[in-house]
């Protein structure tokens, strides 16, 4: 898994975390600012936790091309004595 995937998965985790929080915090008090600065806070953590789950579904299917591009590289190979 690359770096950036982690990070966006780990940030949207805190930010999603935090923002709830705030939401909470917002409604208990009574104000609709922090309650909608929460929810927004909420919404960006689960966006960059999605954009870390895209990061690593397409590494993932990078490094599956690739290894399949060079097993069927060995077996021309292989077959070609070459």
């Amino acid at each position: 898994m690359n770096n950036d995937a982690t990070r966006n998965k780990a940030m949207g985790r805190a930010n999603r975390a935090i923002g709830t929080a705030r939401q909470k915090a917002g409604s208990a008090a009574g104000n609709a600012g922090m309650e909608q600065k929460g929810r927004d806070q909420h919404a960006k953590g689960e966006a960059e936790e999605l954009t870390g789950k895209a990061q690593s579904a397409v590494q993932k299917a990078a490094d599956s091309t690739r290894d399949a591009a060079g097993k069927a590289r060995d077996k021309v190979k292989d077959a070609t004595g070459r």
